[in-house]
């Protein structure tokens, strides 16, 4: 802020107070000017140098009027008067000059303490602006630093997030193996349990078909003991009665030849040689009586418990016996 002092047609200082443009900054202004502009309106203020001649020749006149020089001998009351007018108006003149050099200093030296005050102000301004630049430069180096430390950080988080992509990535194929192994299984128990139920099913019908095979086989063992003992009974009386075949054969050959001797006795018409003839036709259509050999291999049949050959036996039927099959 400045500070301009203004002269009155009296003389009387007055000082305005002005403010610098608030583009330029207190640290930045230049040192201020003062201008005084004195202004005197008055006749005796703008002619000083006439007027201090104009009394200086009349006070000079005045005194050799007292001195008697120039022959004033009279009215000395008001040359008296006269002489105190002049001296006094020559000190108003003179103190005018030094009112208006008092009025000047005065003027410059307020606007000298303004001006003092105003750079103590600005030297403070610019103390305080120094602090808060410096402050604030501080508050950039310390911002520049955390700046790097935060960028550091952030290089750290893009290489932590794309390894945790890449971790996430391949947990995803491994899940998805996973859950492609999980289906396999699970369609692999699903088979195998199916399968599990069709073999319990045909456990169980194995089962139950093995029951029925034992039951089947313990019946049949019995089917046969029974069958096996009426077998044995149905050989036996098959050997009976083949052997009883064989004896009546052997009787009804012997009774043929006993007839044919007897016809050939009666009746000689016959001719002999046809005769012999019947007889060996008729011997040879008879069975063979059993002989030793026979016999012996009869007996080894039976204790191997071989069927014998079945013989055809006049009078004997199949259904006759007791053989059940």
């Amino acid at each position: 802020m400045g500070r301009f002092a203004e002269v009155t047609d009296w003389g009387a200082v007055t000082l305005t107070a002005g403010t610098p443009s608030p583009k330029q900054p207190a640290r930045d202004a230049p040192q201020q000017r003062v201008e005084f502009d004195y202004e005197f309106e008055s006749s005796p203020a703008h002619e000083p140098q006439e007027s201090a001649s104009h009394y200086d020749t009349y006070i000079q006149d005045v005194q050799a009027a007292a001195t008697g020089k120039k022959g004033f001998s009279q009215g000395s009351g008001l040359r008296s008067i006269a002489v105190g007018s002049a001296n006094q108006a020559k000190t108003a003149l003179g103190n005018q000059n030094a009112a208006a050099h008092q009025a000047a200093y005065v003027a410059k030296n307020t606007l000298a303490q303004s001006a003092a005050q105003s750079s103590a102000t600005a030297q403070a301004a610019l103390a305080g602006k120094q602090v808060i630049l410096s402050g604030l430069e501080q508050q950039v180096r310390d911002a520049k630093v955390g700046l790097q430390g935060e960028e550091m950080q952030l290089q750290q988080a893009k290489r932590a997030a794309q390894a945790a992509a890449n971790a996430a990535q391949q947990a995803m194929h491994q899940v998805n193996v996973i859950q492609a192994a999980l289906n396999a299984a699970q369609a692999t128990s699903e088979n195998a349990n199916e399968a599990a139920s069709q073999a319990a099913g045909e456990l169980g019908a194995q089962t139950a078909m093995v029951g029925a095979a034992r039951q089947r086989l313990h019946a049949l063992q019995e089917q046969l003991h029974g069958v096996r003992l009426d077998f044995e009974a149905t050989q036996a009386a098959a050997r009976k009665a083949q052997a009883a075949a064989q004896q009546a054969q052997a009787n009804a050959a012997q009774a043929a030849a006993k007839a044919a001797a007897a016809g050939l006795s009666a009746g000689g018409s016959h001719d002999s040689s046809q005769e012999g003839t019947i007889y060996e036709e008729y011997a040879a259509s008879a069975p063979q009586p059993a002989t030793a050999s026979a016999a012996k291999t009869n007996k080894q049949t039976k204790h191997q418990k071989l069927p014998p050959i079945p013989v055809p036996v006049e009078g004997f039927s199949w259904e006759q016996s007791n053989f059940k099959h």
